[in-house]
């Protein structure tokens, strides 16, 4: 399966600002819906120009996968929040409906909508619109060229990818530099036209190789290539949508000059060219790579299959792992979990942080079938617990049920590396660890908060706008799942309310919560409006403090 990005040179108002989070929270969701439900083919994510004034600017965003579908019956309900949902729509689809829930309010609060087209069998498209507001005149930067740079001009290029959507993007970039560029779909295809362009006497500077491609892949046309000696004067550049262990010595033996994780940015192909092409004329074993790609193999990270369904704890996870090195893979629940391990190579992942309690399948059940699955493969992977009870006897209980170990919630980001580090004996990247915090005040502790998340606003003000835009509703389901009488309901959404809670150094918020789900689990109906009263006061206070911290720390 592919996973292309388009952004057509045309689009002109590429420097927008206030939206950034609000439009890569929407894209995640549905990126990562698109490549859950497509097992093959192409997922494609496209972005145009709508309408525009000297102010602001309509996009207009596609996201296009050859998946299942979705039956029309379903179409209105998949925008629903779990609560509605929670149907077998759910239980078919995967998922709790909150994420496109939560993506459709973000679209609106941008001033857009979403909408989906499906057809069953195949696939889905998801649109969006947001209005943004432009930059000042003159604050849009684009790439400079480097005062050393190599001429681009008229310079014949050779894309090979057996994907047509990333050969048109590329060549839309090419030609925009004013290169001369042509595109072909196998390996094969591409040695044929290296021989015949020599043979005219106009021979391809740069060959642009993709990895992965069916008969011959990129490495053996690099190896082709450089072997013959009419051919091996091309500087060669490999696009890769996923790392391999071996893919950066293989580089360096081949005389690869560059290797790059896709979808890349245009400033870093530019880049990457113009290095790559400038050092032709140096002798060098130098390969260059993307800064977001973790192949440096003596610090190469954990592999880590993430089984989450909060979507703040999914942020913040996701960020403090891929900061320290190591390579994950998110998904909502345990059923989720187990496809992403059956789509998975044999060594796919080095390590499973599971939440526990998940809708669907819990953690529990997912460690019992990949535990069963092993017995036959004779392998093990470290299941890692993740919890927000923290009531005496949960690591026993997890122990018990197959998991190597445990971790509370909210997750301290010292503890879970060094036990990443205990389990898989490969430490964090950095040559130094986040300090261990605390989080004893009883009252939102921004002090404590960028301890926790080592200074990151950014990360901060990320899950702040989340957790602003999403706690609302579930003080509603709250109110009305209590005046109903539904315990079921205010355990589970208590805890998800905890969840989130838990990020921000408000241990007093934190327990209010787990009493009213304590409550609810025992089915104590009594006093329970009592301490939602607290909750419903705490977030208040919670919100007050986001809003200020967000005002300080202005992007």
């Amino acid at each position: 399966m592919h996973v292309v990005f388009t952004l057509p040179h045309r689009l002109a108002p590429l420097a927008l600002r206030n939206q950034k989070v609000r439009l890569r929270q929407i894209l995640i969701n549905l990126v990562g819906n698109a490549i859950k439900f497509t097992s093959k083919g192409e997922v494609s994510v496209e972005v145009e120009t709508e309408s525009q004034t000297d102010k602001e600017v309509v996009l207009h965003f596609s996201v296009r996968d050859t998946g299942i579908g979705i039956p029309t019956e379903k179409m209105e309900i998949i925008f629903e929040a779990f609560v509605q949902a929670d149907t077998s729509t759910t239980r078919q689809y995967g998922g709790t409906g909150l994420g496109l829930a939560i993506a459709s309010r973000l679209a609106e609060l941008m001033g857009g909508r979403l909408w989906a087209e499906s057809e069953v069998g195949k696939g889905s498209t998801f649109h969006f619109t947001a209005c943004c507001g432009r930059q000042t005149e003159g604050s849009e930067k684009t790439p400079a060229m480097r005062k050393d740079s190599v001429n681009l001009i008229d310079l014949p290029v050779l894309v090979v990818d057996d994907n047509a959507t990333n050969c048109r993007i590329l060549e839309e970039l090419l030609t925009k530099w004013a290169m001369r560029p042509k595109s072909v779909d196998s390996g094969m295809l591409a040695l044929d036209t290296l021989y015949k362009a020599r043979a005219s006497g106009e021979p391809y500077a740069l060959v642009i190789l993709d990895v992965h491609m069916p008969g011959m892949d990129g490495f053996e046309v690099a190896q082709k290539i450089k072997q013959n000696t009419n051919l091996s004067g091309a500087t060669i550049m490999m696009l890769t949508s996923a790392t391999r262990p071996g893919d950066i010595a293989r580089c360096k033996e081949l005389g690869v000059a560059a290797y790059l994780i896709k979808p890349v940015r245009r400033t870093e192909l530019l880049e990457a060219m113009l290095s790559a092409l400038g050092e032709r004329t140096i002798e060098t074993n130098q390969v260059r790579t993307s800064s977001h790609a973790s192949v440096n193999e003596r610090r190469r990270g954990v592999r880590i299959l993430l089984a989450e369904d909060n979507l703040v704890n999914q942020t913040v996870a996701l960020r403090l792992l891929t900061k320290y090195g190591h390579r994950v893979v998110v998904a909502g629940n345990g059923r989720e979990a187990l496809l992403a391990l059956q789509k998975a190579p044999l060594d796919g992942f080095d390590l499973i942080l599971m939440d526990v309690q998940m809708p669907e399948m819990d953690g529990f059940e997912a460690t019992a079938a990949i535990r069963k699955h092993e017995e036959e493969t004779k392998s093990h992977i470290p299941i890692v617990a993740m919890t927000a009870y923290a009531m005496k006897g949960d690591r026993e209980r997890c122990l018990a049920a197959g998991m190597d170990d445990y971790i509370s919630k909210p997750i301290q980001a010292k503890a879970l590396l060094d036990l990443i580090e205990r389990l898989t004996g490969v430490p964090a990247t950095t040559s130094q660890k986040p300090a261990s915090s605390s989080t004893e005040k009883q009252e939102p502790d921004i002090k404590a908060m960028l301890e926790v998340f080592e200074g990151d606003v950014d990360l901060i003000r990320e899950i702040g706008d989340l957790f602003l835009q999403d706690y609302p509703q579930q003080c509603t389901i709250l109110r009305e799942a209590i005046d109903q009488g539904h315990p079921q309901i205010v355990e589970r959404t208590a805890h998800a309310l905890k969840g989130s809670v838990g990020n921000f150094a408000f241990p007093a918020a934190f327990y209010t919560l787990q009493k009213l789900e304590n409550m609810a689990r025992e089915g104590d109906l009594s006093g329970m409006a009592e301490v939602f009263a607290t909750v419903e006061i705490q977030m208040e206070t919670l919100q007050s403090a986001l809003a200020g911290f967000k005002k300080e720390h202005v992007a």
